[in-house]
């Protein structure tokens, strides 16, 4: 049985936002304005990295550190 490789995200951990028993990351959509996206997160990986299985492709933008910015955006 032959595997085949999957490509995936890969973030770092603070790009997620663990929110509700739930997973997050921010995306710009442009004008200043963002969207918030549930993304399924996968295994830790070395240099504080985190694989995203779903949610989000690779090559895609996010805000790097979504707690900051949560915080920001609330103020």
């Amino acid at each position: 049985m032959a595997k085949t490789m999957e490509k995936r995200a890969t973030v770092p951990s603070t790009a997620i936002l663990h929110l509700h028993d739930r997973e997050w990351v921010y995306t710009p959509l442009g004008n200043g304005r963002f969207r918030r996206l549930e993304v399924a997160a996968g295994n830790m990986l070395p240099g504080n990295l985190q694989e995203v299985v779903s949610g989000i492709k690779p090559g895609e933008q996010f805000v790097l550190n979504a707690l900051v910015f949560q915080n920001t955006v609330e103020q």
